[in-house]
């Protein structure tokens, strides 16, 4: 049986950042579902991703709820932002940070620090 694919869930309304985290998405064989305002903690729960990516730091900021909530589930928390971004990024509580101009190694970099290892 193949392993279930990587659940992504992109929070935020950045269309154009939407579009390439989809086909980097793609590209890693991710499962992405998007939501444009910050779900309930139900919903997510529901939704079981295996990592959460807000787009940007402002986004995050006002999630933090949910973050908090993540972080007892030990729920990945990203988050794409500017370099100089990352330490506050990290006081909110993301676990890793999708840095600016954002590339699909980085991309793919993040994730595999983030998952769980594959059995073999």
């Amino acid at each position: 049986m193949p392993p279930s694919p990587f659940r992504l869930l992109v929070i935020g309304n950045d269309p154009r950042l939407i579009h390439l985290l989809r086909r980097y998405a793609e590209q890693s064989r991710c499962q992405l579902t998007e939501r444009s305002l910050t779900p309930g903690v139900a919903a997510v729960r529901q939704w079981q991703p295996d990592a959460i990516i807000f787009l940007s730091l402002e986004q995050l900021q006002t999630a933090q709820a949910l973050v908090d909530d993540l972080a007892a589930h030990e729920t990945p928390v990203l988050v794409c932002a500017a370099v100089a971004e990352e330490a506050r990024a990290r006081e909110l509580g993301a676990d890793a940070c999708l840095l600016h101009p954002l590339t699909y190694a980085h991309f793919a970099a993040v994730l595999a620090a983030v998952s769980p290892p594959q059995p073999h």
